[in-house]
């Protein structure tokens, strides 16, 4: 294992967060499908309706799959998650989108990276203290004080 300073802070957080879907959202969900799928076979569109089929068994599947606990760790010398660990010169840049109960987000801008910003949820961490901590080696981002379009928009959709 190699070392990358001293730990300042460690949490472990789900991979994704699992929403409650009640029979309200099933209905809604189970009548735009249907919607979807009519209009796809009127307009002979094959291909659309095999990839409505196949998201609503990746759905499905991950619907019954309990998310995996992703430890997250920010040492002296970088952060570490899950198994990947950044140097600090890898990282742009964080921001903390906090509006309990439902957004207490931590966004991790790395450099280079397809990922525009890593998203890790802060569960039961003081936002202010990982804050305080994080501005002595990164800069804050404080033009988006909110969270992402894709992460608003699993919350919204619970998915």
């Amino acid at each position: 294992m190699a070392q990358h300073g001293k730990q300042l802070l460690n949490w472990e957080f789900p991979e994704y967060n699992k929403y409650e879907r009640g029979p309200l959202w099933r209905w809604i969900f189970g009548l735009i499908l249907i919607g979807v799928l009519v209009y796809s076979i009127l307009t002979l569109n094959v291909l659309f309706v095999i990839f409505i089929v196949l998201t609503c068994i990746v759905l499905f599947l991950h619907g019954k799959r309990e998310a995996l606990k992703i430890n997250f760790g920010i040492f002296e010398d970088g952060i570490k998650i899950g198994e990947n660990f950044y140097e600090w010169q890898d990282i742009n840049n964080f921001r903390i989108v906090y509006e309990p109960p439902e957004v207490k987000r931590l966004y991790i801008d790395l450099k280079g990276t397809f990922l525009h910003d890593f998203s890790v949820s802060l569960e039961d961490q003081n936002p202010v203290e990982v804050r305080k901590i994080l501005k002595n080696y990164l800069e804050e981002d404080l033009t988006k004080p909110y969270e992402t379009l894709v992460d608003r928009l699993n919350r919204w959709l619970k998915i």
